[in-house]
């Protein structure tokens, strides 16, 4: 293939890089000035992208969008994507360096399930069962999911299960668990300690897929006194790297953007 028809097909797909979940529309100048290219080269480009289907210019905002063309390859990748073998060396690094038990829960209706783990190493660990759902406000696995889902999904939920004492220490007043999901939105991780199992503690941070729902959490979880808070709390900003990175191969924002969020 000539060097001349290479380099516009980087620039072509350079030209679909720039769209992103931050940015879905972008302007002729904008693009030009992105791509470091002249205006009528960035035209020549954007006119074969509408000419493939791939790109579509907003008739309202004059602007450039991608166009529905594209879902023929994300259908192509999703099929070739599936998470709980994705998932797997994030989750190794995790109980690696925290020296507890990782777990993937991926939202199912109105629980979160377990779709895979890494147990710790330590003889006393706590101990996953793939498969099995858990509630969404009790555990932090589903705080950090349900922080992020529209707020006629909360009053659905405690319409249908209420919230339940799944120990002493569960939160089963609204008004309070709505406050710790505020919190959970503002610092994107929900920590939870005997709210689901006496004597157990857990930090977890959500999951987005590629647009920009919540889709699931991931969750370090451990014994008390071993693990405590401050071993938590210091764990999120690896859970975070490691969810934004996930979240990226997903097709979600990989700037650790949130999805719908309506508390």
């Amino acid at each position: 293939m000539p060097t001349k028809t290479l380099k516009s097909l980087e620039r072509g797909i350079d030209l679909l890089f720039l769209f992103s979940h931050n940015r879905p529309a972008l302007s002729l100048h904008e693009i030009s000035i992105a791509l470091d290219i002249p205006q009528s080269t960035a035209y020549r480009l954007l006119a074969t992208c509408r000419k493939k289907q791939v790109i579509i210019r907003d008739p309202v905002s004059r602007k450039y969008v991608l166009d529905a063309g594209l879902l023929r390859l994300q259908a192509a990748i999703q099929a070739n994507l599936d998470i709980t073998k994705i998932v797997i060396p994030y989750l190794e690094d995790l109980a690696t360096r925290s020296g507890e038990t990782s777990q993937l829960f991926l939202l199912q209706g109105h629980q979160v399930v377990c779709a895979e783990a890494v147990t710790s190493p330590n003889m006393i660990r706590f101990m996953p069962e793939r498969g099995r759902g858990l509630p969404l406000h009790a555990p932090a696995a589903g705080r950090a999911v349900l922080a992020f889902l529209p707020g006629e999904f909360l009053t659905r939920y405690i319409q249908q299960h209420g919230l339940k004492a799944m120990t002493p220490y569960t939160v089963t007043d609204r008004q309070e668990l709505q406050r710790l999901l505020a919190h959970i939105r503002a610092q994107c991780f929900a920590v939870s300690f005997q709210q689901m199992y006496v004597g157990a503690r857990g930090v977890a941070v959500p999951i987005f897929d590629h647009r920009g729902g919540v889709l699931g959490s991931l969750c370090i979880s451990g014994p008390d006194p071993r693990f405590s808070e401050e071993d938590a709390d210091a764990l999120a900003p690896l859970l975070q790297k490691h969810a934004r990175a996930l979240s990226a191969t997903l097709g979600g924002p990989a700037d650790g953007s949130r999805g719908s969020e309506g508390h």
